[in-house]
């Protein structure tokens, strides 16, 4: 498996795909922190070779795809990145020798006509098998005519186990000095969170320009959000000047520390796009509010279901945003049964084992080991 870098979130699935017996895995990846994003740790696995990849302009390189295409392994799995030269060059050196290649990405986003379409249907047919993270994608790829047999959905997947225990201890009593609550002037208030990398594509002024029309509203909120980036000092400067009682928590990767954080709020509030944070939030129960336009989203908004696990509202819109908050809080107060309905979703569909199960069943339908389904 080449990937430019596994972050610290797909160390889980990992860890499973290496516990499964009837698989053997190299793991190539670098272990240089890019992006603000903490590394997987290169001992969760039995094989992993640290590989550094070079970002050229607007391609980038990566010299394990091609030793790796030269080595005898059954089948060849790359990141679905066809901004990766290495990968083209390595994929087209591992078919020729007989090797099976899977990419694994998000695969299709939105749709893409004529030379866009042609150059990334190029670069996937090189590919037996394409791994996405959710049906939209395998959608998409047979309405663009890319054969959809060599589509499969394999979703996405956080820390499931760890978070699991960290609700059990919350729910015994062990975090009540953590409340997020506490942070806050008027702990009384509705608490909106987000967990997120602070860059104008998650377009927290908009979150906040809705917390300001909601106070003006006579509803006012309190806003905590959970990470660092080029757009904090911003930010910090906005909600001051909108008076909109904001806590900037800072970067945490800690699950002790993060999980009472979302278990504690009413609703996240992901206001550009979603994606790894949604399965992060109903992890611990916490439902999801994110923009409606889906060829501006992220895979995992699949596991955003409308008045279940959370709301949509339109994009690039404060007004209809601040609507969706007040119309989110005042219908869902039942706050267990929300919780339940967002721990179901991530359960049915969301788990590193679940993933890893998936990804198996394809490794070994690609070599004619197992049969379909």
């Amino acid at each position: 498996m080449v990937y430019h870098f596994w972050a610290h979130y797909r160390e889980p699935v990992m860890a499973a795909l290496d516990r499964d017996p009837t698989l053997d895995i190299t793991f190539f990846g670098s272990v240089d922190e890019r992006w603000g994003i903490a590394l997987a740790h290169p001992d969760a696995v039995r094989h992993f070779e640290p590989v550094s990849f070079r970002p050229l302009g607007p391609i980038s390189w990566q010299t394990a795809g091609i030793t790796a295409a030269l080595r005898d392994y059954d089948v060849i799995v790359y990141l679905g990145d066809p901004r990766f030269a290495s990968t083209w060059l390595g994929a087209v050196a591992a078919r020729l020798r007989g090797r099976r290649v899977m990419f694994w990405g998000h695969g299709w986003l939105r749709e893409h006509r004529g030379l866009r379409r042609a150059y990334r249907h190029l670069f996937f047919r090189l590919a037996d098998r394409v791994l996405v993270y959710a049906p939209r994608a395998r959608l998409l790829a047979e309405s663009s005519g890319f054969p959809a047999e060599r589509v499969s959905v394999i979703f996405n997947s956080l820390d499931v186990a760890a978070a699991s225990a960290v609700v059990r201890s919350i729910e015994n009593g062990e975090h009540a000095d953590a409340d997020p609550r506490r942070l806050f002037a008027d702990p009384a208030r509705p608490l909106i969170i987000c967990t997120a990398r602070l860059t104008p594509l998650c377009r927290f002024d908009l979150l906040l320009e809705a917390a300001a029309m909601l106070g003006a509203r006579g509803t006012p909120v309190n806003v905590l959000l959970v990470g660092d980036g080029p757009c904090r000092d911003a930010l910090e400067r906005q909600a001051r000047a909108l008076g909109v009682d904001a806590h900037f928590y800072g970067a945490v990767y800690d699950e002790d520390a993060i999980g009472p954080l979302l278990y504690g709020a009413d609703v996240t509030v992901s206001p550009g796009k979603v994606g790894l944070t949604a399965m992060h939030s109903m992890m611990y129960g916490t439902p999801v509010i994110t923009h409606g336009a889906l060829d501006r989203q992220m895979p995992e908004v699949a596991a955003v279901r409308p008045g279940e696990t959370g709301a949509f509202f339109a994009v690039d819109d404060a007004h209809d945003l601040a609507d969706t908050i007040t119309g989110w809080l005042d219908k869902a107060t039942d706050r267990a049964a929300v919780r339940a309905a967002c721990r179901a979703e991530i359960e049915a569909r969301w788990t590193p084992e679940i993933q890893a199960e998936l990804i198996a069943a394809q490794l070994h339908e690609v070599v004619g080991d197992r049969p379909h389904g």
